[in-house]
């Protein structure tokens, strides 16, 4: 047959998900809307021993009510490879975490698709915030995980940013700060949990270190309640 003649292939039509707004199975039939209402709590108390800093809620983390929760993400599996929590520890485990000394937080807490949907401004205030609970709960270590975090943070170009221990110093705290790769899969440069590693078992190290140090005295102080409790 003519190729003029034959018959159009008829376009798939976009899926009702997509078109009527409402989210994959995974989501429980809500719609995006619904989701990007939703938020994570802070996961705070005082002088934790690490405190992680995410950037902000994704839709599927916002959605479940636990921090990186979406399949793929290398943050659990590493951080259970590092002894820093049980070996069954998850998603659903991170409220546990406080137990271990271990808490969470993001710098902005509104839930995108992702981070090009947030403005200078909620970042400027995040980062305002994000130094008030720092001060107040003084974590022994802070972790971010991500360099494009630590840049909005500290207002420093991201090229200029590396991993590991920073010299940074925030007034009103004695809390140390690092800086880790990104948990997202998306980095070709850490196609595995086992490939980044480094960074975890370095903050284990990190934290063993510190627990020898003076500032770990404090700690007789601490109380249970989370940031979220106090307010």
């Amino acid at each position: 047959m003519p190729k003029a003649l034959q018959p159009r292939k008829r376009k798939k039509p976009a899926s009702t998900s997509r078109a009527s707004g409402i989210l994959g199975p995974m989501f429980g039939g809500c719609s995006e809307e619904e989701v990007r209402r939703k938020t994570l709590p802070d996961l705070i108390k005082p002088h934790l021993e690490i405190l992680f800093v995410g950037i902000n809620p994704g839709l599927y983390s916002a959605y479940r009510g636990h921090y990186y929760s979406k399949k793929g993400n290398h943050f659990w599996p590493c951080l259970t490879l590092s002894g820093l929590v049980p070996a069954h520890y998850g998603p659903d485990n991170d409220r546990d975490c406080l137990d271990l000394g271990i808490g969470f937080t993001d710098i902005v807490r509104r839930c995108t698709r992702n981070q090009n949907e947030l403005s200078d401004e909620e970042f400027a205030a995040g980062t305002v915030e994000l130094c008030q609970k720092i001060t107040a709960c003084n974590p022994m270590l802070v972790v971010f995980n991500g360099k494009g975090i630590f840049a909005k943070f500290t207002g420093v170009k991201l090229k200029e940013v590396v991993c590991g221990v920073q010299s940074y110093v925030l007034e009103g705290c004695v809390s140390k700060f690092y800086v880790m790769t990104s948990s997202s899969p998306l980095n070709a440069h850490f196609p595995t949990p086992q490939s980044r590693m480094f960074y975890y078992d370095e903050i284990r190290d990190l934290v063993d270190s510190l627990k020898k140090s003076p500032y770990f005295e404090v700690k007789s102080s601490k109380n249970d309640a989370s940031w979220d409790d106090k307010t």
